[in-house]
């Protein structure tokens, strides 16, 4: 299932038919949602540890710039608004005629202004004259405060989704930018002079360059971790290719623990972060050591004996291998992903505020929405503006095709013994047997 199976040790026999039969069978536990609840437990101490034995860094002050509206998120929502039908919608809230989606959730011009205002102050700002059981409709939706805003809540608008007058601010000038290229475009275009538009190049800053330095060589330096390993690549079972996993995890770790604004987390954060984003964030590193030519997952500096070729995945994997393979060839192959491409859109990935247990999400999001903005702009500066504009929406709606792969790869996982998984992989992807009272 994971496509990460470079770097291990000697190679030995697999563990034979009773482990592969092991794996088929259900083991009662907890279910594991698909994308988030799957991760939700604590760690346990052997994560704690090996999470505390990568490289240190001096921790960095937890204070950054904000950065523009949240622009993943927005085309997010956008892609889920587009499969919607074109039927009539109806606020969650009162009822009354809805446009489409605001905060996450569909709701009508005049309750999306309401929450806007009042949702930052909070229900216990607000009281109820009327034991707190307002119906709320068209005709009395301004009577009760407190009531209509908790209706806001319950259909499910977010209040971190409202943005702060620095972020509105951020976003009036990215408008205004962007309006003044597209006038600088129509106006070079009307003079015949088209090729020196949609040729143009965007320029990085400084700091842009050391963000990408910073990500790129914390990526590469976690090439250096490896793990002593005896489990087969040939003819793998589900449990073998979780284990072989290992290595990929500790790398994952490792490159974390080298930026900067993720050391300035606290410690239960980032071990939110990673934990809640496993699987996510292997799938992102296959897609990244796959060779098209050889057709085969392998990191670099590692031995091509500890490569894992697609057939073999095919067979650990089972129905999962097509989702997953076409998932990898539609960010290398179709969207042309180099791999510094693929490593911001890993990091994009890491900073996820909807984790389970993450506390500070103000600070996740501004630093996803940063490095959003940095893959944008490092896309325009490889590609003409028409075609960057293309290919950026495109690689984000890969963070949201993700989430589905994750899905697959969540219940397949549920069938697993984890008996035969190593105790590290256990705990990250949540894996304990329940426990039972020993007579």
């Amino acid at each position: 299932m994971f496509s990460e199976y470079a770097g291990t040790g000697p190679l030995s026999a697999t563990n034979g038919p009773a482990t592969a039969a092991a794996a088929g069978a259900t083991y009662p536990r907890g279910r594991m949602d698909a994308t988030n609840d799957v991760f939700a437990c604590l760690f346990g101490d052997l994560f704690v540890k090996c999470f505390e034995d990568s490289n240190s860094m001096e921790p960095v002050s937890n204070h950054y710039p904000s950065v523009e509206s949240r622009q993943l998120s927005a085309n997010s929502a956008e892609a889920i608004k587009s499969r919607k039908n074109k039927e009539d919608k109806y606020c969650g809230v009162c009822g009354d005629r809805a446009l489409g989606y605001n905060f996450d959730a569909i709701s009508c011009e005049s309750c999306k202004a309401f929450f806007r205002r009042n949702a930052p102050k909070g229900l216990d700002y607000f009281k109820c004259p009327y034991e707190e059981k307002c119906k709320m409709d068209v005709s009395n939706r301004r009577f009760c405060k407190k009531c209509r805003l908790r209706k806001c809540f319950e259909i499910g608008m977010r209040k971190e989704y409202i943005l702060t007058e620095e972020e509105k601010m951020r976003k009036r000038q990215r408008i205004e930018e962007n309006r003044k290229i597209r006038e600088i475009e129509k106006q070079k275009m009307q003079s015949g002079d088209v090729s020196t538009t949609q040729n143009r190049l965007r320029m990085l800053e400084s700091d842009e360059h050391s963000m990408i330095s910073e990500v790129i060589g914390a990526y590469r330096q976690s090439l250096e971790i490896s793990v002593e390993s005896s489990y087969s690549r040939n003819n793998p079972s589900v449990i073998d290719l979780v284990n072989i996993a290992e290595l990929s995890v500790r790398r994952v770790i490792d490159m974390a623990k080298k930026i900067k604004s993720f050391k300035a987390l606290s410690q239960s954060d980032q071990i939110s972060l990673l934990k809640g984003g496993s699987i996510e964030l292997l799938i992102i590193r296959s897609v990244i050591n796959f060779d098209r030519d050889k057709q085969q997952f392998l990191d670099p500096y590692d031995k091509d004996s500890n490569a894992m070729t697609t057939e073999q995945l095919k067979l650990g994997e089972g129905t999962l291998f097509d989702d997953h393979m076409k998932f990898v060839k539609s960010l290398a192959v179709d969207l042309r992903a180099d791999e510094t491409v693929l490593i911001i859109l890993l990091v994009i990935s890491l900073f996820s505020p909807d984790r389970p247990n993450v506390i500070d999400k103000s600070y996740v999001w501004r630093e996803q929405d940063k490095y959003a903005l940095l893959l944008q702009h490092y896309l325009e500066s490889k590609f003409p503006y028409h075609l960057a504009h293309v290919m950026y929406p495109k690689l984000l709606m890969k963070l949201v095709e993700i989430r589905n792969l994750n899905e697959e790869h969540s219940q397949v996982l549920l069938k697993v013994n984890p008996e035969g998984i190593q105790p590290l992989m256990k705990e990250v992807l949540d894996l304990n047997l329940p426990k039972t009272n020993n007579k």
